[in-house]
């Protein structure tokens, strides 16, 4: 078992300063991946517990072929005192992503995998060590930290068990919905079958939650050994045993089904209003909302959806309940690339059982983080669009746009905003230095987390442009001081290095973390820097940060005389951390403007959500509806902006009835409970359904995307939106 003492913290930071001094410090590194493994992984749940595993994204050099791709540094066979399932398999790649594309039999097969990685016999300076010879292997080109997955054996009569069958009506979808959510209500009315109101439309269900010590273990999807399963038929089931003179009781359908660690929500879920605007039925569903909607006294419930949406079969991944109370995709990437590659077998599958092509497939995903490089380079959005490549044109991502615009008036323009603090950008020129201001506030549970992304003014995107070294192979063009809220202020620190405080203690005992890598995987051509800082709130076992104000100094050390010395635009963005629907939501950090009165940069040009931006993915943004019709509807003010004079999101639709009335009304947790809800997450699922009716009559995403192109431009938040 692993050393349960804690390690000194500078011990476990020591091997990675190592690591670069070695000159490894050159391969994409992962500061989530250092942070986490050195605070014994307290911001993924699991305490002071030593893992059994540890789960990661991976980009690899040449397609995904289990025999030469074997990571063969971490064989290690035979170890004393191992148990047997754990003795043949320290590396492990889900056999799903073994399977090629079900719509292009020639397509290769994916870059980009998930891993897990046994670490059950470790100590915590052999996991360092562990994960760095996982970096180090010649075809992994990135690797990136996800939530934790569940420790049963991966392999244990799993491989090459086929899965079980469809319902049978299924076999006649022209095409299939999956969504990546939260707790799924398949009992709900909205989400049954028309020809049979006792029988539900989702016809697998994926929850991904880690299972607890003890639980008894459940079926696993096919190619995906953890969390737990349903099929139609086993969630049919559940809606039968619980039905009373034709009417069945949801409530009790969801305490026995246990279909997630906690109760489904008595009122709101987010996964309820999503999945009824996505595909919801008849009158248990409210009305989609409409340009003008006036309303229909004899039918509260507004007109019924008989549209293909509303008859097709729906696919659902459970996001871990881990990773969903905090609404942010920080850990998202292995959990989500996963999900995916399951909904895309579902559609195999589908295919398959009934002898035909493979239906085409359009995910709804409404999560979303804020952090990253945000030009379609991180890892997920990457992943995201190789999917979408490799399927002809049969698949169909859709996020939402974001909710990080500024909602806040602005005193000296009543028609304006405030900036929400989610984004800054400055200038750094050669002699020169930038400050931005950093506000945490107390009795907050998360950490914080804020990137520096550095671009080299005149460059484009897709060019290289990472931060230059000198000669001795350190103290290059840029280094970064923190004047914590509390405390000293920290030595500079060059690219790449780090820095943990306080310097000495065990690793509870850490309070923040200074991370500055030249090749972060987190992207594929920029330079960046994590700042992260514990959380406030005064926890048992772990120190908590000081809130306020914490300001960071970035410097450019040419001088400007320096012919050579490289122009840079900083723009540094704060991960969001909203809580879960229902949950007490304590402030959230934010930058601010800087006391002394130096430019902050805040602006709330460029907010989409960072994994909304691949080239593939169709992006969803938030309007009202000033019931004066399409021409004259306002973009909802929270609703994420483009970069200035780029294009919007592809689509918009309507999560606000007015300005004195936010949020539309959408389905609540069980059927007939309707409440109002507002955000992009509720744009999202409109403009997936949208999608979905197009491609059930025949349409193509090319024909989609060419009227695009061709229809009305709107401003540079609203973009380029359908009538």
């Amino acid at each position: 078992m692993p050393n349960p003492i804690q390690p000194p913290v500078l011990g476990l930071f020591d091997l990675w300063r190592r690591f670069f001094a070695e000159g490894l410090g050159n391969k994409p590194l992962d500061p989530y991946t250092i942070w986490a493994l050195c605070t014994q992984l307290r911001a993924l749940g699991e305490g002071r517990r030593a893992p059994s595993v540890l789960s990661f994204s991976v980009e690899l050099d040449q397609p995904y072929e289990p025999a030469t791709h074997t990571f063969e540094p971490l064989a290690r066979m035979g170890v004393a005192g191992r148990p047997p399932h754990f003795q043949h398999l320290p590396v492990h790649v889900p056999s799903a992503y073994e399977r090629g594309s079900p719509w292009d039999e020639n397509a290769p097969g994916p870059m980009f995998v998930t891993l897990r990685l046994d670490v059950h016999d470790r100590t915590w300076e052999d996991i360092q060590r562990d994960v760095q010879a996982l970096i180090t292997i010649h075809y992994v080109k990135r690797l990136q930290i996800g939530q934790q997955r569940g420790v049963n054996n991966p392999d244990l009569g799993q491989r090459g068990k086929p899965a079980p069958d469809l319902p049978r009506w299924a076999h006649k979808a022209t095409v299939l919905i999956g969504a990546l959510e939260d707790a799924c209500p398949f009992a709900h009315r909205a989400l049954r079958r028309a020809d049979e109101p006792l029988a539900t439309r989702v016809v697998e269900l994926w929850d991904q939650t880690t299972l607890s010590d003890g639980m008894a273990v459940a079926p696993r999807p096919n190619g995906f050994p953890y969390g737990r399963y349903w099929t139609g038929d086993a969630l049919d089931g559940f809606l039968l045993a619980h039905t009373h003179a034709r009417e069945v009781d949801e409530a009790a359908v969801y305490a026995s089904a246990e279909i997630d660690s906690l109760p489904l929500a008595g009122r709101a879920s987010h996964a309820a209003a999503v999945m009824c605007l996505l595909a919801g039925a008849g009158r248990a569903a409210p009305r989609m909302p409409q340009p003008i909607d006036e309303g229909n006294a004899a039918h509260p419930f507004g007109d019924p959806q008989d549209d293909a949406a509303a008859r097709a079969p729906l696919a659902v991944v459970q996001l871990p309940r881990e990773q969903t109370a905090v609404r942010a995709g920080r850990w998202l990437a292995v959990n989500a690339l996963d999900g995916l590659h399951h909904l895309i077998d579902v559609a195999r599958r589908l295919g398959q059982e009934a002898g035909t092509a493979s239906p085409p497939l359009v995910v709804n995903m409404s999560y979303g983080a804020m952090a990253g490089p945000h030009d379609g380079s991180g890892m997920l959005e990457s992943a995201i669009d190789e999917l979408c490549l490799a399927s002809q044109g049969k698949l169909a991502v859709v996020m939402a746009a974001g909710n990080a615009h500024g909602t806040q008036r602005n005193g000296e323009d009543a028609r304006g905003y405030l900036p929400g603090g989610l984004h800054a950008r400055q200038a750094l020129e050669p002699g020169g230095s930038v400050s931005f201001t950093l506000f945490i506030p107390p009795d907050k549970q998360f950490e914080t987390y804020l990137e520096f992304w550095f671009s080299v003014q005149g460059k484009a995107q897709d060019e290289d442009q990472f931060l230059y070294l000198d000669a001795d192979g350190r103290h290059g063009e840029v280094d970064i001081v923190v004047e914590p809220a509390v405390g000293a202020t920290w030595p500079a620190l060059p690219c790449p290095g780090l820095h943990v405080v306080p310097q000495g203690g065990a690793s509870a005992q850490v309070e923040a973390g200074l991370f500055f890598m030249r090749r972060p995987t987190q992207g594929r051509h920029r330079s960046m820097a994590l700042l992260v800082v514990a959380a406030t709130q005064v926890a048992g076992w772990y120190a908590a940060a000081p809130s306020g104000r914490w300001r960071i100094t970035l410097r450019h050390k040419k001088a400007s005389s320096d012919a050579a010395a490289r122009y840079f635009f900083v723009d540094a963005w704060v991960e969001r951390d909203d809580t879960e629907v229902g949950a007490v939501r304590p402030q959230s950090a934010r930058l601010v403007e800087n006391e002394d009165g130096t430019p902050s940069g805040l602006t709330d040009a460029d907010t989409f959500t960072s994994i909304a931006t691949g080239s593939k993915t169709f992006r969803v943004g938030a309007v009202m509806d000033r019931g004066e019709g399409l021409a004259t509807e306002q973009v909802s003010a929270y609703s994420a902006a483009a970069v200035n004079c780029k294009k919007g999101p592809e689509f918009s639709a309507i999560a606000d009835a007015h300005a004195a009335l936010p949020g539309i009304r959408v389905s609540g947790s069980q059927s007939g409970m309707v409440l109002r809800a507002n955000g992009t997450s509720m744009a999202a699922p409109q403009a997936a359904r949208y999608l979905t009716n197009r491609l059930a009559v025949g349409d193509t995403l090319s024909t989609v995307r060419a009227e695009l192109a061709a229809s009305m431009q709107g401003t540079a938040r609203l973009g380029k939106k359908t009538a």
